[in-house]
């Protein structure tokens, strides 16, 4: 137990014993530029985190509908033709000059 109370005294001693040294006249500066960067970079990592589960999150959505209609055996869509009508050429000249 004395030597805990020992140590605090050396490191004292050995502190006031250091030379106090000035700080650059920039160091507010350069810390608070250090620390906007760091602010910069953790909001990038963020977003790209939250786009990563955003795509994981529809990936799997995605996925368990497809489980979904495979497992449950949906009878086949049939899915109806669409006939285009024909365009006639004149009229849409004239369409596309009042245009």
């Amino acid at each position: 137990m004395d030597s805990n109370k020992k140590n605090p005294d050396i490191l004292e001693s050995l502190f006031r014993q250091m030379p106090e040294e000035e700080l650059p006249a920039s160091f507010r500066l350069n810390v608070m530029q250090q620390i906007a960067k760091e602010t910069v970079k953790v909001k990038k990592r963020n977003e790209w985190f939250g786009l990563a589960a955003v795509i994981v999150a529809s990936l799997g959505m995605l996925w368990m509908a497809a489980a979904f209609l495979f497992y449950m055996d949906f009878p086949q869509i049939t899915v109806p033709k669409i006939t285009w009508p024909k365009i006639d050429l004149p009229i849409f000249s004239f369409y596309f000059y009042i245009g």
